[in-house]
């Protein structure tokens, strides 16, 4: 079975800081054009890995060489970093570094909804503030056709074969549409719900069997497929199997039919 690569340990790149810095109250200046030009996080989930972001708040900080310090918000202060400015651009990456000597790290992880960003000044008063746009996959359903089963593999002409599929999601809660497809058409559909969360061992959303009577012979392809809202954009299709029809000639003897009587 397939698992979500993402998706879900952190990835992502350390926090990156001007050059050259000066921390000395006596050098610093007046940091009234500190602005911040970009600021967004993409939370992703993967499976044995947890939650996994990436983004940046990025920023100018003209005619100011002094200690800054950068707040995420959310109805109340969830990180706070410091780190100095030297008259020029600035950068944080979301992301876990190396422990020791060098930059700062921002180590938290967003929840869903729009945050803010603030960066205050050496007597913290607060000299830019902006949202931080967060993607996260607990807004944003993905759901996958999950340990998909059918059988027999081989059946004659007017026999059924039965497919069997469970639904698993890693993001929002939401309906959607089940589909057994055969040759790519889509032969029967089940609608359905499942609740926002992950599934990486299991599926929490609900199992489905579908039956189809083959009436041609030949090779068939079957797959699972599911669609959020009407679109494929947030669902799955799953290839599942070959199935081969034969043609039943069961009760058919040619051999004997020119057979005579015996006296």
């Amino acid at each position: 079975m397939r698992k979500r690569a993402f998706l879900a340990t952190f990835t992502g790149s350390a926090l990156l800081l001007s050059a050259g810095c000066l921390s000395n109250s006596s050098q610093s200046q007046a940091c009234d054009t500190v602005e911040i030009t970009r600021a967004s996080v993409s939370v992703e989930y993967g499976c044995g890995a947890g939650p996994i972001r990436t983004g940046s708040i990025e920023g100018q900080a003209e005619d100011c060489n002094a200690e800054l310090i950068l707040e995420i918000v959310d109805e109340e202060i969830i990180e706070e970093v410091t780190f100095e400015t030297n008259n020029g651009r600035w950068s944080v990456d979301f992301g876990e570094g190396p422990g020791g000597e060098g930059p700062e790290h921002v180590r938290t992880i967003p929840g869903p909804g729009d945050k803010r960003v603030r960066i205050r000044g050496p007597d913290r008063e607060i000299l830019a503030s902006e949202q931080l746009t967060v993607s996260h996959y607990l807004d944003s359903p993905t759901l996958d056709v999950w340990r998909p089963e059918f059988e027999p593999e081989t059946v004659s002409v007017g026999e059924d074969v039965t497919v069997v599929f469970s639904i698993a999601t890693f993001g929002a809660e939401t309906s959607f549409t089940a589909a057994l497809l055969v040759d790519g058409e889509a032969i029967e559909t089940r609608d359905g719900t499942v609740d926002s969360g992950t599934d990486c061992q299991y599926a929490s959303g609900p199992e489905y069997e579908f039956s189809y009577t083959f009436e041609e012979p030949g090779e068939h392809e079957l797959a699972g497929r599911i669609t959020v809202d009407g679109s494929s954009m947030g669902g799955d299709t799953r290839s599942i199997g070959t199935v081969t029809v034969t043609q039943d000639t069961v009760g058919s003897n040619p051999g004997n039919s020119t057979l005579s009587p015996t006296d």
